[in-house]
């Protein structure tokens, strides 16, 4: 089994709905997002998937999110949690066959961090 992983970052603010505390308030995150890809079976030059295809696929994510009002733009609450499934689903249909997505995990700062997956 071979597995990979891609890193990109984004700039974004959001307020938390029906929670009480300082995150109730308008705030912003540089956030990283992590996806993790797995896979038995490698190509003819000896690849799972092109690094390039996997980076440009969470590209996109990127530029949905990137400074942007992540409450304008969602339908739910934008907590970490609730952003990786976001992102693990929309990356999820996106893989070549033969490539399954291990998990999407949501950094808000270097030490606190949400993953999803299936």
């Amino acid at each position: 089994m071979f597995r990979l992983r891609v890193e990109d970052h984004f700039s974004a603010a959001h307020q938390l709905v029906n929670y009480d505390g300082p995150c109730e308030n308008l705030h912003g995150h540089t956030f990283k997002l992590q996806v993790t890809v797995e896979g038995e079976t490698l190509d003819d030059i000896g690849m799972l998937v092109d690094f390039h295809i996997l980076k440009k696929t969470i590209k996109q994510i990127h530029d949905e999110f990137d400074h942007k009002f992540l409450n304008d733009i969602l339908p739910f609450s934008p907590t970490s949690e609730r952003l990786a499934e976001y992102v693990y689903h929309k990356i999820k249909t996106q893989l070549p066959i033969g490539v399954k997505l291990v998990k999407a995990t949501i950094f808000e700062s270097e030490t606190a961090s949400a993953s999803y997956y299936e």
